[in-house]
């Protein structure tokens, strides 16, 4: 099992390095959401240094499709070790042109069961990036099932949704008020949300870290291929203890009791909080039927 990691800045690779993680999640320039990204120049320099994953993981428009192409064949010529992707175009513009690129089957909320990882896996996609809403059950099913590779997320703010429409700048607009922040928090009694916006558009995400320390064990025990840790929008110096302490679950896996176990988790939910995000329940909800 490996870690990657989604950086918070790209400025920060050689520092996540020095910590024993060399794998990394970057999307590529005009073609990526919700990654730090960087144009086909830049990864050219940092895949001669790193382990990259590239995302092109945004809905493509048809008057993008050539320009696209021509990136995935450079993209090709580098020593990167995949590509994870949303839209299925991306998919068919690498089997049509026989691309030679590894791809990760990246559809966020889709990525749910061992058939269609199944399905992916017979059109030459080696690896699936499970959805955050299934428990540790499902995963442990699909890399039971499946001869496709995982990548399961264990820190960071999940994604709820993502749209193309400017929500923040369109509410901001609609009271007569200007947009300050890049990122704004709602709460209610349901809970909190993260609301980010950029030119591609506006990201909802959960106001709580997931902390899959205690899911790690089992993630590990049962040879998941990638945990990611997705760093954005959190301090630096949380990531750096969480990424010593997942090293330390994962290099003395097999000579940690019980009870150092307990310790483990007890210092991790103080340090980030208690949300095991959709592990261990099942997002099964029910519409509320009025008073007839």
């Amino acid at each position: 099992m490996k870690y990657i990691v989604v950086p918070d800045d790209i400025n920060q690779l050689d520092l996540y390095k020095e910590h024993d993680v060399d794998t990394f999640i970057l999307g590529l320039e005009n073609y990526s959401i919700n990654y730090p990204s960087v144009g086909l120049e830049e990864i050219k320099k940092l895949s001669q240094k790193y382990n990259l994953f590239i995302a092109v993981n945004k809905n493509i428009f048809n008057s993008e499709l050539d320009d696209l192409l021509d990136k995935l064949k450079e993209l090709a010529k580098l020593n990167i070790l995949g590509i994870l992707y949303y839209d299925l175009g991306v998919l068919n513009l690498v089997i049509d042109n026989k691309i030679n690129l590894d791809l990760v089957w990246h559809q966020t909320h889709m990525v749910t069961n061992y058939n269609t990882c199944n399905y992916y896996y017979s059109k030459g996609v080696k690896y699936a990036y499970v959805a955050n809403e299934i428990t540790l059950d499902e995963i442990l099913e699909i890399n039971d099932k499946s001869d496709i590779k995982l990548f399961v997320n264990v820190f960071g703010y999940p994604i709820a949704s993502h749209s193309r429409r400017m929500l923040l700048t369109n509410y901001f607009k609609s009271i007569n008020k200007e947009k300050k922040d890049r990122t704004y928090t709602l709460e209610d009694k349901m809970g909190k949300l993260l609301i980010k916006e950029n030119k591609d558009g506006a990201s909802i995400l959960s106001g709580y870290i997931t902390n899959g320390t205690k899911p790690l064990f089992t993630l590990i025990e049962n040879n998941i291929d990638y945990c990611v840790l997705d760093m954005q929008g959190i301090d630096k110096d949380i990531c750096l203890k969480v990424v010593d302490k997942y090293n330390y679950i994962k290099d003395n896996f097999n000579s940690i009791n019980d009870n150092e176990k307990e310790e483990i988790i007890s210092y991790m939910n103080n340090l980030i909080g208690e949300s095991t995000n959709f592990f261990y329940k099942k997002t099964i909800y029910k519409v509320k039927r009025g008073d007839k």
